[in-house]
């Protein structure tokens, strides 16, 4: 059709070929939805984000938490927000909590690098967010689970609590409990779970988070194990509870 005397004589029907056919070719070609769906991931998470207002209550020198109201997460337990105050720079992942008493929810900030510092020690009123989801999605796999924080990892386990959709034993291990977190975290950890291991490491000192651990899965009845820490203890955790033959999840690092 694109030979010159041809396509001098059927002009028309060489332009409907070459359209036609040239449509229907790149309509088979794999690459064309491949390239969609890689751009559809890379700007979705710029569609929906968001500046929102915030309302930060100071826990004590080493946390805050920020109370939002633009929406109330759902019944996830896997839900959260990443937060920035520099979108073209950094992000930091958290679970969102949600508020007891009515719409909203918040999230705990504990110190633990320059950028919480920051916001510990000068609270934002608004800041950028986005939606996001955590590794504690596994939870509804299971009939019950035993919830293993250190510090501000108690954070993504308070919707798993709150929501009640999975009993859960909780095993929590932080420096000065109720004067760094405050009454409100400590009461809403103990209505979920009123036989809760709190272990105040300022009295106590580290603990075998392992063996504790141990003692409450089998004691407890549970199916599976799951903790929210730092990348090395969760990493060791995690290895040392599979040795023994108990399913145990943890975020990887930086997620």
């Amino acid at each position: 059709m694109a030979y010159p005397s041809i396509r001098g004589k059927m002009h028309d029907q060489f332009e409907w070929t070459h359209r036609f056919a040239g449509w229907s070719a790149l309509a088979l070609t794999p690459a064309l939805y491949l390239v969609a769906l890689t751009t559809l991931s890379i700007a979705l998470p710029w569609m929906r984000l968001r500046r929102v207002k915030v309302v930060p209550e100071p826990l004590s020198k080493h946390a805050v938490r920020l109370h939002f109201d633009f929406t109330t997460p759902g019944p996830c337990t896997s839900r959260g927000v990443r937060i920035t105050d520099r979108p073209m720079v950094e992000w930091h992942a958290f679970a969102a909590i949600p508020e007891p008493d009515g719409p909203g929810f918040s999230i705990v900030v504990s110190k633990a690098g320059d950028w919480t510092k920051r916001i510990i020690e000068n609270p934002p009123t608004s800041i950028w967010s986005t939606p996001a989801s955590g590794v504690l999605a596994v939870a509804p796999l299971f009939k019950k689970m035993v919830l293993v924080a250190t510090g501000s990892g108690i954070g993504p386990c308070l919707p798993v609590l709150m929501e009640r959709r999975v009993p859960a034993r909780v095993v929590w291990s932080t420096k000065n409990p109720l004067k760094t977190y405050g009454q409100g975290i400590m009461d809403t950890i103990l209505k979920a779970d009123p036989d809760a291991l709190i272990w105040d490491t300022d009295q106590l000192g580290r603990p075998n988070l392992v063996q504790l651990a141990y003692n409450v899965y089998k004691e407890s009845g549970a199916e599976c194990v799951a903790i929210i820490s730092n990348g090395p203890t969760t990493n060791k955790f995690v290895y040392q509870m599979e040795s023994r033959g108990i399913p145990a999840f943890g975020p990887i690092w930086d997620s």
